[in-house]
């Protein structure tokens, strides 16, 4: 079977290889290309591990341009015609002290030793294709390929030891393959899952956000609970609200598209889910944090994992409006769409909707869901009609107020003005007049004047 591989090398990358054993070296594309090249997958990274050291590819590419990317570890990036090539020099590590880069480096001539300190089987395969054996696979990565299965290269305990972050993202390869972990793997995985508590959260979360972004979410996910992780990576409180939420949460997550701000925030909506009210419904249990409480701790936990604060406001608004109950009055209901438009924005809205609609599909309630179906229609009929959905879209503005003598002995009237006529024409847009407007806001103050001089 290693006979038959024949991969499709870039040409600069082929540059690349012919000019290192030129000089006399070994030159290998491995790790993730090799990987997906056998799957038929695209691949967007090339990365080559060759005998020679950093000091002689920047010699022998002094032609190209070189970055020492990682010089210390061995990595020089090579760029021949803008595309760049990280060539590491082959390698043996020391302990991880901190879980993330080796103590000590002891550059090899040897492709095996390298080979056996990455991380899985399918992640430790080189390729030559000048070489009449191409393939180089001394753990079965391409057995482990053809099983779909994630395992690490020798010991998982020692592999998770060193960076307990290969959990995490040995699940990703799950998630993004389809594959499933392998058995003593995952039991492994769930030995060292309290490792995560000393990985940096910025690294934690790139690998969760593109976990949650997969096709199907939902075994991942699963996986992540199973071994344990949510405990580490999110406060004690959520994790035992996820506790009893968790196949709801899961499944409305995989109903979500895959937009990373909505199934965040379809993550954290098992903080008010699992209630004994209908899915997405208002919460009453009182032994139970109150909202503004769960709310905080969203915030708290989205700091903790160093999300930006345009994520964090999106998460947390869109978790605080998910108890919201709809009229079952159509116009007050486009009423609130239309306020929720003006506040949320109008892609929030949409994945405010989304999100109550996969809860309550992945809670067996249909006939809620077919509602919150119909209110997305009424939503994009919102928007096809125009409607002023936020201050800077009325008819008017400050100095029409002013024109029209309100505000000219309380310039606070002149705002009391423009939010009254927003208000007015959220509840009914065909008052976006300007003479409509203005005819009524006259009306309104002269009468509160009237008032006033009695």
């Amino acid at each position: 079977m290693k006979a038959n591989i024949n991969i499709s090398i870039p040409k600069d990358v082929e540059i690349i290889l012919n000019r290192i054993m030129e000089e006399g070296g070994q030159a290998y594309v491995v790790g993730g290309a090799v990987r997906d090249a056998i799957l038929g997958r695209p691949v967007n990274d090339w990365d080559v591990a060759t005998s020679l050291h950093p000091d002689d590819i920047e010699r022998i590419f002094s032609f190209a341009r070189t970055i020492p990317t990682g010089k210390r570890y061995g990595t020089i990036t090579v760029i021949i015609k803008d595309m760049p090539v990280e060539v590491t020099t082959f390698r043996g590590e020391g302990q991880y002290s901190d879980f993330r880069h080796p103590t000590q480096i002891a550059f090899l001539s040897d492709i095996i030793e390298d080979l056996s300190r990455r991380d899985f089987t399918i992640n430790a395969m080189a390729y030559n294709p000048y070489l009449s054996e191409p393939l180089i696979d001394p753990f079965d990565g391409l057995g482990d390929l053809s099983q779909k299965l994630i395992r690490t290269v020798g010991q998982a305990e020692r592999r998770f030891a060193e960076d307990p972050l290969r959990i995490m993202r040995g699940i990703r390869f799950c998630a993004q393959l389809g594959f499933k972990m392998e058995e003593t793997t995952f039991k492994a995985a769930q030995a060292h899952h309290h490792l995560l508590s000393r990985i940096s959260p910025e690294r934690i979360r790139d690998e969760l956000n593109r976990i949650m972004i997969v096709p199907d979410p939902f075994e991942p996910l699963m996986l992540l609970y199973e071994a344990g992780i949510f405990e580490v990576i999110l406060p004690e409180e959520l994790s035992q609200q996820l506790t009893h939420a968790s196949q709801l949460a899961f499944k409305a997550i995989k109903l979500c598209n895959a937009h990373g701000v909505l199934r965040l925030a379809a993550l954290y909506c098992c903080a008010l889910a699992h209630q004994g009210t209908r899915a997405g419904g208002d919460a009453t249990n009182s032994q139970t944090f109150e909202l503004s409480d769960k709310i905080k701790l969203v915030e708290q936990s989205l700091r903790q994992l160093r999300y930006d604060n345009k994520t964090i406001r999106r998460v947390t608004q869109l978790v605080s409006h998910f108890p919201m109950q709809f009229s079952s009055d159509k116009d007050q209901a486009a009423y609130q769409i239309r306020k929720l438009m003006g506040h949320l924005g109008v892609e929030d809205t949409f994945h405010l909707l989304e999100l109550k609609r996969a809860y309550l599909l992945a809670a067996g309630e249909k006939e809620q869901s077919e509602r919150i179906a119909a209110l997305t229609s009424m939503a994009h009929e919102i928007l096809a009609r125009r409607d002023a959905l936020t201050l800077s879209q009325l008819a008017i503005n400050g100095h029409d107020v002013m024109a029209a003598g309100i505000g000219i002995h309380d310039p606070r009237d002149i705002g009391k003005a423009l939010r009254q006529a927003y208000e007015w024409v959220l509840r009914k847009p065909e008052w976006n007049d300007k003479m409509l407007l203005l005819s009524k806001l006259k009306e309104l103050y002269k009468g509160n004047d009237d008032e006033q001089k009695k």
